[in-house]
């Protein structure tokens, strides 16, 4: 099994920003590099496909091209196929076939299950032995041939199963759930489906999105290389999900980053401009972040899929960790570095202060969001004297640098 652990990650130093304090290339070894980036891969220039090389370690497409394949010669690359959802004019996978095979779909009443997203709803349980002359009949079988015939074929370095949920939220297919579902056998047609697929995958790596799911969801690391949690930090693009859940994130993440590969996406209207939810997000993943941990932040005012995000917060060096995350007076959770060290306050509504151990510069962003075709982007990092204390309001995270 390929582990995370081999994982080739590189991140440059930005050409494309402009900082206030310039940033200084280093010739630090991967184990001092805090934030590594993954995004979607929607390069439209040249300019943007060397952006994405020097600055970003994981990337996925749900595109098939040698093209691609030529580009991305940093990051790892990775083809997106959903495992719950088909659509009609779909060409990821053959439609013709998976038309013809009822028993492919999900049903409530005898009736296939369109989605939210207007695409059919899949049987997650239809698996059969592979030896079985009709398998490539069955969605799971046909799904795993499949993919791994396209991600081997076209030399990508793995596969990102997309929709992996362990549970099935009514809300996403109108109320009208499959005849006989329950969480339970939902949940674990999941384990199954998901172990299945990784054995077609040996040489490559196969992460999924749906950590988020809860209902047993952290099991599946086990039966994979990572896992991706959506909606870090923010719901609905916009509420706070509170302290428990966040806490869950970190302490999900806490556990599995030495082994497996735990995606971290926040989205956000205004992302942009709100830079305290920015450093509340980043300051949360750096509580947390070594190679394995990866970061996306998405702006949702602007097209999601199709835009490439960069902050200049990302720059930040904070050298090597001296240890994992501790929680101060059961308020705050701090993370020492060698250059410095983050504070958090996940709280929504206490307000609270930290004594500092020494003179500290406040690492302060301004501007970034989405690339430019040209392949630059507006933004810089200044940084704020701050001595004896610091105050933290709810929600807040921030980045102290030794002076």
């Amino acid at each position: 099994m390929t582990t995370p652990k081999n994982l080739i990650l590189i991140i440059g130093i930005l050409t494309g920003c402009q900082n206030k304090t310039p940033y200084e290339p280093t010739n630090e070894t991967n184990l001092s590099k805090n934030i590594h980036l993954a995004s979607r891969f929607p390069a439209k220039t040249d300019a943007q496909v060397d952006f994405i090389n020097k600055h970003y370690d994981y990337v996925t497409t749900p595109v098939l091209k040698d093209e691609i394949r030529e580009q991305v010669q940093g990051p790892k690359l990775f083809l997106h196929r959903s495992i719950q959802g088909t659509w009609t004019n779909f060409d990821h996978f053959d439609w013709a076939h998976i038309d013809t095979h009822e028993n492919m779909f999900c049903h409530h009443n005898g009736n296939r299950i369109i989605t939210i997203w207007n695409s059919w709803l899949m049987d997650g349980s239809d698996l059969v032995d592979p030896s079985e002359p009709d398998a490539l009949n069955h969605w799971i079988n046909y799904y795993a041939v499949t993919a791994s015939e396209q991600v081997h074929n076209f030399n990508y370095d793995g596969l990102f199963i997309d929709s992996a949920s362990h549970r099935l939220v009514r809300s996403t297919v109108y109320e009208l759930m499959p005849d006989d579902y329950s969480d339970e056998n939902w949940r674990d047609s999941r384990y199954t489906a998901l172990e299945f697929i990784k054995f077609y995958f040996s040489d490559k790596t196969v992460t999924f999105n749906g950590l988020h799911s809860g209902n047993g969801a952290e099991h599946s690391l086990a039966l994979t290389d990572g896992g991706m949690w959506e909606g870090f930090a923010f719901k609905d693009g916009e509420y706070y999900v509170g302290e428990e859940q966040w806490k869950e994130v970190i302490e999900l993440a806490e556990r599995n980053n030495e082994e497996k590969i735990i995606s971290i996406v926040s989205k956000k209207y205004h992302l942009t401009s709100d830079i305290q939810a920015r450093m509340f997000v980043l300051a949360s993943y750096l509580l947390v972040s070594n190679q394995n941990v990866l970061l996306t932040m998405i702006d949702l005012n602007y097209d999601q899929l199709e835009s490439i995000y960069y902050y200049p917060e990302y720059e930040i060096n904070l050298g090597i960790p001296l240890g994992s995350y501790t929680i101060k007076d059961n308020t705050i959770y701090e993370r020492k570095f060698e250059k410095g060290i983050v504070l958090v306050n996940p709280s929504s509504i206490e307000s609270y202060t930290y004594s500092l151990d020494k003179e500290y510069n406040k690492v302060v962003p301004e501007g970034g969001g989405v690339l430019q075709e040209d392949g630059t982007c507006k933004g810089s990092l200044t940084y704020e004297a701050v001595n004896n204390e610091i105050v933290l309001p709810p929600i807040s995270g921030v980045v102290l640098i030794n002076r």
